[in-house]
């Protein structure tokens, strides 16, 4: 049985990726979907998206995502499970592009067994 801990990066439904070129943030510039190669990139066991129903990051206002497509700053969740020292690895080596997010490493232990 390995260990592992989940990391949770919350940030907003339209937060753009910083570091595409001119033409990739025209067609493919959201972070979750950046963030998410990244994390396939890095072999990280198990990375999701999650968009809240309703939420709010700091002190911004309460908003509800009740239509088909999410308003733009609705909370999103990137929740990755791996090794501590990976998940570390990860946040390092993604620190521009997570300024403006919320990070949260749950220190539970998570017993994973295949």
């Amino acid at each position: 049985m390995e260990k592992y801990q989940v990391l949770r990066i919350y940030f907003k439904y339209g937060q753009k990726s910083k570091k595409l070129s001119f033409w990739r943030k025209l067609w493919d510039c959201s972070l979750s979907n950046q963030l998410l190669k990244a994390a396939k990139a890095q072999k990280i066991y198990q990375a999701n998206i999650f968009n809240a129903n309703a939420g709010y990051l700091g002190n911004g206002n309460i908003v509800y995502n009740v239509s088909e497509l999410p308003p733009l700053k609705n909370t999103v969740c990137l929740e990755l499970v791996d090794g501590e020292l990976k998940l570390q690895t990860f946040l390092k080596d993604n620190e521009a592009e997570l300024k403006e997010a919320r990070s949260v490493l749950l220190i539970p232990t998570v017993l994973i067994t295949p």
